[in-house]
């Protein structure tokens, strides 16, 4: 029995530190978007675009249509050995077309009509704020280096561009700033009147503890279960 108990208790303790461990993202874009993400030691990169080949992709493609065949051809099938077996069935389904049942959460929405489906909504929208508060209030930014080189032919065109970004890019900054734990970063936002092209450059990295993220998503659920239950 203390055997049994220590194990379990050595258990709580190795899942309680796994959620407390951080979990990194780390976002790299220069061309294409690069996304890595971490935790503890093994770091996985995650793919972006993907590049299939078009001989594999046309043999999938092969694949799935001849599976499908085989299924329709199995239901046909099976519908004409049980139409042989029940000779009326066929046209008493067609003349009497089978009733589904509603869900009770259907029937809820029709007892309340509109009013009972926006109050629903708003309770919806405000259990997914109150879980992304949550989830940014520890959230961690330890890197965020965004470079832009605006460019184009036309020099006042350039101008007219670098005015719009930048009345996008710092409002959005101080936003972020407001909304999470920490916030580290670095803009350099400049126009360039000797190519014509813009380029951009961001290298953001970002942690956050399991543990935040699962009780959220559990209280997030538990309330929602409650207003639809409502």
């Amino acid at each position: 029995m203390n055997v049994f108990l220590l194990i379990l208790a050595g258990i709580i303790v190795l899942i309680l530190l796994l959620l407390f461990c951080p979990v990194v993202i780390k976002i790299e874009y220069k061309d294409k978007v690069k996304i890595k993400a971490g935790y503890l030691f093994p770091v996985f990169t995650i793919p972006t675009e993907k590049e299939e080949d078009p001989e594999k992709a046309a043999k999938k493609a092969a694949k799935k249509e001849k599976k499908e065949q085989k299924k329709q051809l199995k239901e046909e099938r099976r519908r004409q050995k049980y139409e042989k077996k029940h000779p009326g069935a066929a046209a008493a389904a067609s003349a009497e077309p089978e009733k589904k049942k509603e869900s009770p959460f259907i029937q809820k929405i029709k007892e309340k009509g509109v009013s009972g489906i926006i109050e629903l909504l708003k309770e919806l929208v405000r259990i997914i704020g109150g879980l992304l508060k949550k989830i940014t209030d520890h959230l961690v930014i330890s890197k965020f280096d965004l470079q832009i080189a605006i460019a184009s032919e036309d020099a006042a065109s350039t101008a007219l561009t670098y005015g719009r970004i930048c009345s996008g890019v710092y409002p959005a900054v101080s936003f972020i700033k407001n909304h999470v734990r920490k916030f580290r970063h670095r803009i350099k936002i400049a126009p360039v009147f000797t190519q014509t092209e813009t380029k951009v450059r961001l290298v953001m990295k970002a942690r956050i503890m399991p543990f935040f993220i699962l009780s959220g998503a559990l209280g997030a659920l538990i309330k929602g279960l409650k207003a639809i239950a409502k």
